[in-house]
């Protein structure tokens, strides 16, 4: 007689505990904050919290959790900090930096597409695998946006304007020597009743005031009167700077100061001329954490 009281009691304490985690997933409505944690070139840390409404009472261990992009791993799950009978969770996820622009040129390799891969492995009530993988396509041309332009400069007093630089597209051309090789094609408009022969140009490129790669034209080119031209550059970036570059992105609160100097040698009316024809600066500002918590409201929501 005890037995079945004993085991009708434990039945009705199941039921009940498991009506309450029905009930408890069912109208959750968790508040989640990412923000951006400790980073260096090596590494970067993002600190996810989350306020649930109630406790789950669940028991639940993760174990691994990976992100891999073009098949690099590029972030892990370092820390995860949850309670069944508490009501905070915190998650804090470490991506290796280097590791990511190897999968970015991967990437650039594959035509610029790839795929992001996450992998999650995890224990439910102490001993149920929990197995999760996801896969999501990308393919968005990140090189679109990289475009110089400049202003056309007037030249011996004003009698001839050296070529102005209308656009600039580039095209992934792999690596070389351990440097990310781009070719820029460079168009140009003539604004002078007489061809210009471009012999050179070079230019130079910084990001927060660090070099990051440089140019150089591999032949060069005749820009016909009131026409136009398209000089190509092959341009070498420097792959172990871009890691410093991030780190001070993060710390600039996502805003970084870009740079490139640009160089032309000209031949006018018998004159050579090599001039600087543009400092282009622009400031390049990102929301990255404000995308990332604007989905996590999504979600919640």
């Amino acid at each position: 007689m005890k037995l079945r009281y004993a085991i009708l009691g434990i039945a009705i304490v199941l039921v009940v505990w498991f009506g309450y985690v029905i009930y408890a997933v069912s109208t959750l409505s968790p508040s989640i904050n990412a923000q951006w944690g400790y980073v260096d070139e090596n590494t970067t840390e993002i600190w996810v919290d989350a306020k649930l409404n109630r406790p789950l009472l669940v028991p639940i261990s993760i174990e691994n959790t990976t992100l891999e992009f073009t098949g690099v791993p590029i972030a892990r799950l370092e820390r995860f900090e949850y309670s069944a009978t508490g009501s905070d969770v915190r998650a804090v996820i470490v991506i290796d930096n280097r590791n990511f622009f190897r999968a970015l040129a991967r990437y650039l390799d594959n035509g610029q597409r790839g795929s992001l891969s996450l992998a999650l492995r995890g224990k439910l009530l102490g001993g149920i695998p929990v197995n999760t993988d996801i896969e999501q396509e990308i393919n968005e041309n990140v090189l679109e946006y990289l475009n110089f332009a400049a202003e056309s400069k007037e030249l011996a007093g004003g009698l001839v304007k050296s070529p102005a630089l209308v656009e600039t597209t580039f095209d992934w051309a792999g690596e070389q020597d351990g440097k990310a090789l781009l070719i820029a094609h460079m168009k140009f408009y003539n604004p002078n009743g007489f061809p210009i022969p471009v012999s050179n140009l070079g230019f130079d490129a910084y990001a927060n005031d660090m070099k990051i790669g440089h140019g150089k034209t591999a032949e060069g080119v005749i820009i016909p009167a009131g026409g136009y031209a398209t000089v190509d550059v092959e341009t070498h970036i420097e792959w172990d700077s871009l890691p410093k570059v991030w780190a001070v992105h993060v710390k600039n609160g996502e805003v970084s100061k870009v740079r490139a100097d640009i160089f032309l040698d000209l031949s006018i009316l018998n004159q050579n001329y090599s001039i600087k024809l543009a400092s282009y600066e622009e400031t390049v500002q990102t929301d990255i954490m404000g995308e990332l918590n604007r989905m996590f409201e999504d979600m919640s929501g």
